[in-house]
Formats: C-alpha cells, sequence, structure tokens
C-alpha cells in the first residue's frame, strides 16, 4: 500500500485489516499519528530502490499516493518500472481522478477524451495514467470527489463553510452534479480489484449513480448536520467569496504553515477559490456501469453517507475537546 497516510490509504488498509485473505504491508508519503492502522515505514515513493525493497515478494499494490504534480507523476513512473522488474508481477491498482476529464460535461464513460484542461493537477493525472498503464498489470480506478467523516476536501471544509452561512443553495452556480463516492464504498471496490480476475489494462469511473447536483448535496449535508435546510447566497456573495476572500485565506494559511502549529493552521476558515465554484456549475456526469457491473460497485445513498459523516465528525470533535483538557489534568 502506496500513500497509506492518506485519506484513501488509511481507509484501504483499515477495510484490508478486516479481510481475511490480506496482509497489508504499508508505506507512507507521510507519518500518520502512532496507532493508526495506516502506520508503518515511510519512503520516497518516487524513488525506485526504496520502492523495489518494499515491493519484494508482494502479490499486489496499491497506489494512493497524492501531492504535488512531481509526486502524482514521479510515482506512477517509479511504480510501473519497479513493478516490471518484480519475479511475481504484482496487479498494481492505480488511484486516478475524474479530473482527466477535465471541463467535459455531459455523460462521461471510460471512453471518453482526456482533456486535463482544468490545472497542473488534472495534466499530471493524465500522464501519471499513462505511466501506470506501462506496465501491463495495472488496473486504473477514477473515483469523483470521495467524501466522508475524514475528508477534508469535500466533507470537513464544505461542513466548515455550511455552518457559517459562506454555503448554500447557489442556484444556477451549484446546479453541476456532484459525482460523489463515498470513502468506505471506495475501499471496498478497490479490494474487489485486488482480487477480481481479468481486469488488468482496465478502467472504471467510480461514483454514486444518479443526478445529484451540489445545491443537493449541500441542502442534505446541511439537514444531516442539524442546520435544516442550510441558506441561499446571494451573487453578491460568490464574488466576494471567490474574489476577496479566496486569496486572502489563502494567503493567511500559506503563513499559518510557515509561522504557526498545525493545529493554529486548521483554524484558519478554508478558502473558495474560482475553481471550486465553476466544479460546482460543471454538468458532468460518469457512466459508472462497468464499475457497477464487473467491480459490483454499489453506493451508499448520499443522504445516508451524510448521516454518518455528520455523526462521526461530531464524534471526532468532541474527542478533540477532550484531549487538551485531560492532557493538562495530567500536567498537574
Amino acid at each position: 500500500m502506496l500513500g497509506a497516510g492518506g485519506l484513501v490509504g488509511h481507509a484501504v488498509v483499515e477495510a484490508l485489516s478486516r479481510a481475511d485473505w490480506a496482509f497489508p504491508i504499508v508505506a507512507s508519503h507521510r507519518r500518520r499519528v502512532t496507532g493508526s492502522p495506516a502506520a508503518g515505514p515511510v519512503l520516497d515513493a518516487c524513488d525506485e530502490a526504496a520502492l523495489s525493497r518494499a515491493m519484494e515478494n508482494v502479490d499486489a499494490v496499491v497506489n494512493c499516493v497524492a501531492g504535488d504534480a512531481r509526486t502524482i507523476t514521479g510515482t506512477a513512473q517509479a511504480l510501473a518500472t519497479v513493478a516490471t522488474r518484480q519475479v511475481l508481477e504484482p496487479r498494481v491498482i492505480h488511484l486516478s481522478s475524474m479530473a482527466v476529464y477535465g471541463s467535459a460535461v455531459g455523460v462521461v464513460d471510460e471512453s471518453a477524451p482526456l482533456k486535463g484542461d482544468i490545472g497542473a493537477y488534472s495534466i499530471a493525472k493524465i500522464q501519471a495514467e499513462r505511466s501506470a498503464l506501462a506496465y501491463g498489470h495495472t488496473v486504473i480506478l477514477r473515483p469523483g470527489c470521495i467524501y466522508g467523516p475524514t475528508s477534508s476536501q469535500w466533507s470537513l471544509r464544505i461542513a466548515r463553510c455550511l455552518i457559517r452561512g459562506r454555503l448554500g443553495e447557489l442556484r444556477a452556480d451549484g446546479a453541476g452534479y456532484c459525482n460523489l463516492i463515498y470513502i468506505d464504498d471506495l475501499a471496498a471496490v478497490i479490494l474487489r480489484a485486488l482480487t477480481c480476475p481479468a481486469i488488468e489494462g482496465q478502467t472504471f469511473n467510480l461514483a454514486t449513480s444518479g443526478t445529484t447536483t451540489w445545491n443537493q448535496y449541500f441542502e442534505q449535508f446541511a439537514e444531516a448536520l442539524g442546520l435544516g435546510g442550510g441558506s441561499s447566497l446571494t451573487r453578491e456573495q460568490l464574488w466576494l467569496e471567490m474574489r476577496c476572500l479566496a486569496p486572502l485565506l489563502k494567503i493567511a494559511e500559506l503563513v499559518a504553515r510557515q509561522l504557526l502549529s498545525p493545529s493554529s493552521v486548521g483554524r484558519i476558515p478554508p478558502a473558495l477559490p474560482p475553481s471550486l465554484f465553476r466544479l460546482f456549475r460543471q454538468r458532468i456526469r460518469l457512466d459508472t456501469g462497468k464499475a457497477e457491473r464487473i467491480l459490483a460497485l454499489a453506493p451508499t445513498p448520499v443522504h445516508e453517507a451524510l448521516r454518518a459523516t455528520a455523526a462521526s465528525m461530531r464524534e471526532l470533535e468532541a474527542s478533540a475537546l477532550q484531549r487538551p483538557a485531560s492532557g493538562r489534568q495530567g500536567q498537574r
């Protein structure tokens, strides 16, 4: 498991640990908290020598490494090179992204052109896929927006903005399709991809079926958080978010990362950049029929997943509030 310290890698390791047919060997680009099931060696996934040592006698590799463009492309290239040299020829599950489709609209299946026209991340994901497929035993998974209790991008950030009234009903600006995939559903599909026969070289879109819009997602999430139906934002509020608050908050975050503790950085309100609102408008819908037929993708209904997400977030928040108090008592 490469990238075991991240959102997806952590969930996959937990799922593998519960299976009676797998013995997960984890490697992280950054170390997680002690006691995590994803605790393991930290290595540079772009380092072929380090990868070669970590991959000795393994049957399969799941690449969940995230990061900047160099890390994404370098890991995929190094992994393909090292896997080719292995005697056992392990199956590689490569986690890509719907970002490879760029600004496409309409129903998109796995044969659609890869545009990569929405920034460096989408370009890096396309390059990484090409490197991964150079090794013949690779399976490509293209998830949509991964949400769940520990998803900083599509759950924690959204929840914080809903609570503060910075997100809600966006009218036409929120009429794009979400293409959500619940973290538990994604982990389950990755496990099936490890054992499903004769799928090497194939690609699979992963998302919740249906046409849930971002407006509907915000409304359902607000209800799950106990906020009622959420609020409605005007065009003036959106303009202020994108053009004024977003750059200021991003600058504050960058400065805080240099000068403050991680906990202090986490208290800075999340930025909502223009690229995010472009996504909220984009009417792209992933065709997931192939994954449903071959990998038994059966997404959890969004309203159920959001209830579980909100409940877990409340538990995590309560736990975080208790830890400092117990620490102070111990010091006394």
